[in-house]
């Protein structure tokens, strides 16, 4: 049956096949784990600038609620100021003043106005604005354009 030798050739291409297999599921698992690598890079990358993206959001909304606020509040100044002047005016004033041509019910109906600005109306523009500022975000260029551009203007400052 099997002498000596054929046994000993048999083990020494066992272990030549397992050491042949072993040397190829490692080569192959470095290639796919720096492929893995990259790709969590780019992921972990996309992930800061989505986060990054809600803040400004965040921002950009606080931003204009505020500025609503302020501008009832100037709206809100203005008409103290005109009823001030106008009380002062008739107080101060010998002699009966004529009615202004910009009657006090205008005024009343333009402060109604900037109050009658709900937090839904401007929650709703500034929901509009954001699904523009997507639509501008989608038409930018990706992570690997990004990179790709970086590389070229620092290959470009070297050479300078």
């Amino acid at each position: 049956m099997y002498t000596m030798e054929s046994s000993t050739a048999m083990w020494v291409i066992g272990c030549l096949s397992l050491a042949t297999g072993l040397l190829i599921g490692g080569i192959s698992t470095y290639l796919f784990s720096g492929r893995n690598n990259r790709t969590r890079e780019l992921q972990t990358k996309l992930d800061e600038l989505n986060e990054m993206f809600s803040d400004y959001r965040g921002q950009v909304s606080r931003h204009f609620m505020h500025t609503s606020e302020l501008v009832q509040e100037m709206t809100q100044s203005y008409r103290a100021v005109y009823e001030h002047l106008a009380s002062g005016a008739q107080h101060l004033c010998h002699e009966e003043l004529e009615p202004s041509q910009v009657e006090h019910q205008e005024t009343d109906h333009l402060a109604d106005n900037s109050q009658d600005a709900t937090t839904d109306d401007i929650i709703a523009e500034l929901s509009e604005r954001a699904d523009y500022l997507e639509e501008l975000i989608g038409e930018a260029p990706r992570i690997s354009d990004l990179d790709i551009k970086a590389e070229a203007e620092n290959k470009q400052q070297v050479q300078h």
